[in-house]
C-alpha cells in the first residue's frame, strides 16, 4: 500500500537510518547489541522495530511480561530480556513455559518467587543496583542463589552520562562481584547503555585494575534510544554527528491555518502573563498537545513551503491540542504544505534541552500517533 506523505501525519521511522545506525555502532565498539525496545519501543511501537533489528543484534531487552506476550514475542527466534519483570507467581509460571525468555532477578522478592520453582532451570540476568537506586540488588548485598537459578548475564544500569559516576560504578560493580565469587566467565556481561556506549573509549583508557578486569569481561551492550540516532543528552550532538549516526524518526503535525496578531496582544489561555507578540505577528497553528508531546513551550516546526523550508520557533500553546507557531518568514505568496515537528532538519535533543526535558520523554510520549514505517524516501507500510 503505498502512501502520499503530503495526507498523512505522525511518526515517520526510516528504517534504512536505523539499520545504518545499528551498524554504525557495532562497528564502533567490539562488543555484541542488546537492542532496549522496552516501553514498545519508546513509544514507536515494538511491531515497527523488531523486524528491522531482528537480524541485527543479539537479543532484545523490553519492559516485562506484558510486553512479551501482547506483542507475542514468542515468536520470534531470538531470546528477550524481561528488564521489569512482574512480582506475580502466576505471570512469573506462564513466562517460564517460554523457551526463548531471560528474566531480570532484580528483588529478593523476586528471587522467593524463583526459587518456588525447583523444578525449572531458569535463565537470569542479575541486575546489580550500584548507585542508581532503581532495581537490582545492592552493590554490598550478599545474594545466595539456589540450584534451579542459572546465572546467564550480570549488569548494572548507569544512571547518567558523567564519567566520574561512570568509574565508581563500575568499582562498585566490581565490589558485587567479589563479595558473592560470582563467574563472569560465558555469561553476558553488560553494563554500557547508550550513554555508556559514547564514553566506551574514555572508560577503555582509564588504567585501573578493577575498571580493566570489568571491561575485558563485558561482551555486550544495552543500546535503546542510540539506534534510532538519539543521543541521550545535547552535549553527545558533537560526537553523533562524527559518528554519523543519524535521526531515523520525523513527526509530522496537522497545520491548521494561520492568523495575524497585534503588536502587544497575547496567544491563547495562559500567554498574557508571560507573553505578548512584540510587534505585529502573522501565526501558523499546529494540531499537537498535551496527548500528543509532553507539554512544552519552547518547540521548533519545520515549515515545507510551495517554494522552501525554513526552521521557525513555537510561540506557546494556544489551547490544549494547539501550538502556535512564528510565521513571520512566510511570503504573501507562498503556502505551507508540510510541518514537521522533528525532522532531519531539527534535533530531538535540542528540543528537549530548550524545555529541560530527557529526551526519552519525548519518544514515550508517541504511543498515541500513527507509524508510518518507510525505507530510504518512499513509504512503504502504514501502520495504524
Amino acid at each position: 500500500m503505498r502512501i502520499s506523505r503530503t495526507t498523512n501525519n505522525g511518526v515517520f521511522i526510516n528504517t534504512s537510518i536505523l539499520k545504518q545506525n545499528i551498524d554504525v555502532i557495532k562497528s564502533v565498539i567490539p562488543y555484541k547489541i542488546i537492542s532496549v525496545l522496552k516501553s514498545n519501543s519508546y513509544g514507536l511501537g515494538i511491531e515497527n522495530i523488531l523486524p528491522y533489528v531482528l537480524n541485527k543484534v543479539y537479543k532484545v531487552a523490553i519492559n516485562d511480561c506484558e510486553e512479551f506476550i501482547e506483542h507475542k514475542l514468542y515468536n520470534y527466534p531470538l531470546n528477550f530480556i524481561l528488564l521489569f519483570p512482574e512480582i506475580d507467581p502466576d505471570t512469573i509460571s506462564l513466562i517460564l513455559s517460554y523457551k526463548n525468555v531471560e528474566i531480570s532477578l532484580n528483588s529478593f522478592e523476586m528471587l522467593k518467587i524463583l526459587s518456588e520453582f525447583r523444578d525449572k532451570k531458569i535463565n537470569v540476568h542479575l541486575e546489580v543496583d550500584t548507585g542508581m537506586n532503581r532495581t537490582g540488588f545492592r552493590y554490598d548485598e550478599n545474594v545466595n542463589l539456589p540450584g534451579n537459578i542459572n546465572i546467564v548475564g550480570l549488569y548494572t544500569h548507569l544512571k547518567n552520562d558523567d564519567i566520574g559516576d561512570n568509574i565508581e560504578q563500575i568499582y562498585r560493580f566490581y565490589e558485587f562481584i567479589e563479595r558473592n565469587n560470582i563467574d563472569l566467565k560465558c555469561k553476558d556481561v553488560h553494563l554500557l547503555n547508550s550513554a555508556g556506549v559514547l564514553n566506551y573509549y574514555k572508560l577503555r583508557n582509564i588504567k585501573n585494575e578493577k575498571i580493566r578486569f570489568v571491561l575485558n569481561y563485558m561482551n555486550s551492550v544495552r543500546v535503546g534510544i542510540l539506534q534510532y540516532g538519539i543521543v541521550p543528552s545535547y552535549r553527545y550532538l558533537k560526537l553523533k554527528e562524527e559518528l554519523s549516526l543519524k535521526n531515523c524518526i520525523k513527526i509530522k503535525v496537522d497545520f491548521l491555518g494561520t492568523k495575524l496578531v497585534k503588536k502587544g496582544e497575547s496567544v491563547g489561555y495562559t500567554n498574557r502573563y508571560f507573553y505578548q507578540v512584540p510587534k505585529d505577528t502573522k501565526i501558523g497553528l499546529a494540531r499537537v498537545g498535551y496527548s500528543k508531546i509532553p507539554f512544552a513551550n519552547k518547540l521548533l516546526f519545520d515549515v515545507v513551503t510551495d517554494k522552501r523550508r525554513f526552521i521557525t520557533n513555537s510561540i506557546g500553546s494556544i489551547s490544549m491540542d494547539v501550538i502556535g507557531f512564528d510565521l513571520n518568514l512566510l511570503g504573501e505568496n507562498e503556502e505551507v504544505k508540510e510541518i514537521y515537528l522533528f525532522s532531519e532538519n531539527i534535533q530531538i535533543e535540542e528540543i528537549a534541552e530548550k524545555n529541560g526535558y530527557p529526551v526519552y520523554n519525548f519518544l514515550t510520549s508517541l504511543n498515541s500517533l500513527k507509524k508510518y514505517v518507510y525505507g530510504g524516501d518512499e513509504i512503504s507500510k502504514n501502520i495504524e
